[in-house]
Order: C-alpha cells, then structure tokens, then sequence
C-alpha cells in the first residue's frame, strides 16, 4: 500500500467520524428542545371601570389682565395751586366725598365785587322802577307827556338788564368754584396721587386716579381661533368668576379683546395677570377617562370586557379635555382602562388580574 492510499484511507475514517458526531449532537440537541417547556405569556394586572353619564366641558385657556372695573383721573377745569389733598393711596371713599380743595381766594374776591357791584345795580333799578311808575301816576293825571313815560321804562329795563347780567355772572362764578373742590364722582379707592399740596393743578393735568374698587378680566385671542361670544362663563380652575360682557370692535396688537363683567371675587388686585377658562361647549351624555380610549389609523376604539375576554368597541369622540372624553355609543360592559401601549395589547396578553368594577 503506497503513502498515496493510505492518507486517503485515514481522510475517510476522519470525515465519517466527524458525520457521527455531528448527528449525535443534533439528536441531542432537538431531545433538548422538545424537553423544554414553552414560554409564558406575560402576567398582566388591568383596571376596569363603567362610563358615567354626565356633562362635560369643553374650554380655551387664556391669559388674562385683571383691571379696574371703572377707573378715572382726576383733573380741575381751572387753575390753580392746590391747597389740600384729603385722601391718601388705597383710601375707601364714597361719592360726595371731598378729594381735593384748590385755592380759591383770587375767584371769592372776584365773586365778592361782583356781589357789591350788583347790590348796587339793584339798588339803581329799583329807584328806575320806582320813577317809571311815578310818571305812570303823572301821565294818567296829565301832568306828564307820554315821551318821559317812555323814556322812565326804557331806563329801568337798561337798569334791570345790567342787574341780571351782573347776577349771572356771579352763578357762572360760584359754579366755578365749585370746580376747585373736587368731590368724588362716585364711591371706590383712590389708586394714585401725582400732585401733592402747593403744586400747579392745571386743567388736564391728573391730581389723582380712583377706582370703584371693582374687578375685571381683559383678555386678547387670536380672530378666527376660537368663537368668543357674550355670556360665555369665564373660570379660574373649577370656579366660575365671571361671564364675557364686552367683546372690543376694534384688534390691539392684531389680537381680539374681550373682557369679564365685574368680578369681585378675584384674589389678586388690579394689574395682575392669570390664566383663566372660557367655556366653549358642554354637552351631557357618556363619559369615560381619556386613558380607556386606543388611537390607531382606523379609528378610536375601547377595549371592553365581556363574557371572559377583551373586545375593542370602535367609538366616535364628540368632545374631550384635558383628562375625559364624551363619546357614542355608550358601552353597556366594563371598559379596560391603562396606558393606550397596554390597551392595545390585552387580546394577546396570558394572564390579566382584572380590578376596579366588577365585571359583568
């Protein structure tokens, strides 16, 4: 046997070796696999509630200014150096209340000649009276020509007409003054004092700003976004503050602005900001929490539970929030509430430990 034959010989004993092993191991290994047991579907717990009947809400969030329900300055119509302010800063006040008192003393002195000069303007036409009605006397009993009765009556009409011119201008005086004791227009609080005592109030300039001590809420929304609309309730969190009374014709900013109708119940003062609610819409029918709905290309669904298993329901939202929504039809089973990953895979899940109501 030559070297050649031999090599050969040991090649195939080698490989046929090689062959049983080969099929030892895999018989061993598919005895491996068919002793194994097969995997466990997952364990799973899941809660399961009934739909509510009920109203819900549908509301836009806003930031809102909270203003003066009424505000004014306010100003004198005639110059003059101010004497005394009565009030101070955040003062209660009603109306008919004393504010400011300006010096007066140049227009008393001016009324106070006027008064001395008419009392002597009346006293020249009570004496043109009296000798227009002498020669009255005179005329009848012929012993006067018609011309100086004439002339009597005109001279105590002059006279009387330079009285009254006198008189009205002592009332337009004393309206005046008037004008330099600033009473409050109506009751409120005064906001802010700009001039003090011994300061030129001139007109239009601000003495002092007051306020009815009443509250508002402006607030500005882009047209066309939401359809704001008066009588529409106003909320802070779950409270009602207030309906929308006014909606401004005019854009500020390029924004709408509507406001709130008095609301005295505000817990922060005048120039604050907040964040408040306008309801849009509510409705009353079926409600359930926001995390028993499933969201998928072919619609909304919810996963209800009857006769021993999980049946998704497809279902059509007709107004939601922040955390339910209102939808149809109303499911008469138990409904299956988790995160939507969870609800989507409960046909597929083993074991589910079922919570919450009591299923049907």
């Amino acid at each position: 046997m030559n070297k050649k034959t031999v090599i050969t010989i040991i090649t195939i004993v080698l490989t046929a070796g090689l062959l049983i092993k080969g099929k030892n191991l895999l018989e061993e290994r598919k005895e491996q696999i068919s002793n194994a047991s097969l995997p466990q579907k997952e364990e799973i717990g899941i809660n399961l509630i009934k739909p509510r009947q009920g109203t819900l809400q549908d509301k836009a969030s806003y930031l809102a200014h909270i203003e003066a329900d009424k505000s004014i300055t306010i100003s004198t119509k005639l110059s003059g150096y101010i004497e005394h302010i009565t009030v101070k800063e955040s003062q209660k006040i009603h109306k008919g209340d004393l504010l400011v008192r300006i010096d007066d003393k140049e227009l008393r002195s001016t009324i106070d000649g006027f008064e001395a000069t008419y009392a002597q303007q009346k006293s020249d036409a009570f004496l043109a009276k009296s000798i227009y009605a002498r020669n009255v006397k005179l005329y009848k009993a012929g012993g006067l020509a018609r011309e100086q009765v004439d002339i009597s009556h005109v001279a105590m009409q002059n006279k009387e007409a330079i009285a009254a011119n006198t008189k009205q201008k002592i009332i337009q005086l004393n309206h005046q003054l008037s004008y330099l004791q600033i009473l409050a227009p109506f009751d409120g609080e005064i906001d802010a004092i700009m001039l003090h005592e011994g300061d030129l109030a001139t007109a239009g300039k601000p003495i002092l700003s007051l306020s009815n001590g009443e509250k508002k809420l402006v607030f500005s929304y882009a047209a066309g976004d939401v359809p704001i609309k008066e009588r529409q309730k106003v909320f802070i969190g779950k409270e009602k503050v207030g309906e929308i009374k006014t909606i401004y014709t005019m854009a500020q900013n390029g924004l709408m602005r509507a406001e709130t109708g008095s609301t005295p119940s505000l817990p922060l003062p005048p120039g604050s900001t907040l964040t408040v609610e306008v309801l849009k819409e509510e409705s009353e029918g079926c409600i359930l929490p926001n995390d028993t709905i499933v969201h998928n290309k072919e619609g909304n669904f919810i996963m209800a539970y009857a006769e021993g298993k999980f049946i998704a329901i497809p279902i059509k939202i007709l107004m939601q929030d922040n955390s339910e929504s209102l939808i149809e039809p109303c499911p008469h089973a138990p409904v299956a509430q988790a995160n939507e990953s969870k609800l989507g895979q409960l046909p597929f899940y083993g074991k589910i430990n079922i919570s919450g109501t009591v299923h049907e």
